[in-house]
Formats: C-alpha cells, sequence, structure tokens
C-alpha cells in the first residue's frame, strides 16, 4: 500500500465543519483584564521612578488595584445584566 492511498486522522485544529464553540459573551471582559494585568504590571515596574515616598508607592499601586477591580465589576455585571437568565420574566414591572 502506498503513502498516497492512506487516509490521514482529521487534525483537532483544522477549520471546518466539527467541534465548534460558541463566542462567550465574556469575551470583552476578558480582554479587558488582560490588558489591566499587563498595564498593572508596568505600573508596578515603574513605580518606584513616577513616586519617590513609600506612602506614595503604596496609595499608587492600591489606588491602580481598586480602580481597576472596579472597572473590571462593572463590564462584568453590564455583560450579566445583558444575557438571559432562564425562568426570569419581563413583564414591566
Amino acid at each position: 500500500m502506498s503513502q498516497k492511498n492512506r487516509k490521514q486522522p482529521a487534525s483537532l485544529s483544522r477549520r471546518g465543519r466539527g467541534f465548534t464553540v460558541t463566542a462567550s459573551p465574556f469575551n470583552g471582559v476578558k480582554l479587558d483584564l488582560a490588558i489591566v494585568m499587563v498595564i498593572g504590571g508596568l505600573v508596578w515596574l515603574i513605580h518606584d521612578r513616577l513616586v519617590s515616598a513609600p506612602l506614595g508607592q503604596l496609595v499608587l499601586l492600591a489606588s491602580y488595584g481598586l480602580g481597576a477591580m472596579c472597572w473590571i465589576i462593572y463590564k462584568t455585571r453590564r455583560v450579566m445584566r445583558s444575557l438571559p437568565v432562564a425562568g426570569r420574566q419581563d413583564n414591566g414591572a
């Protein structure tokens, strides 16, 4: 039997019919979280150059962390409100 006649198994990475995953409504939140984490790492690396006092550095990092946390919570809650909930009846009340 020659090499050309053998059937190759289907590749899992091949596009087309088969296994697919629907897009998550939280993809935007995941992207925001990744951006917040990268910027947070950069702020952590240069915080001693931005502010010289140790208390100022603590305030800078804590305020960035708190602001990032509030942003991620806000975005997540906004996505959650836009999703349909099983059993919920919107009767205008």
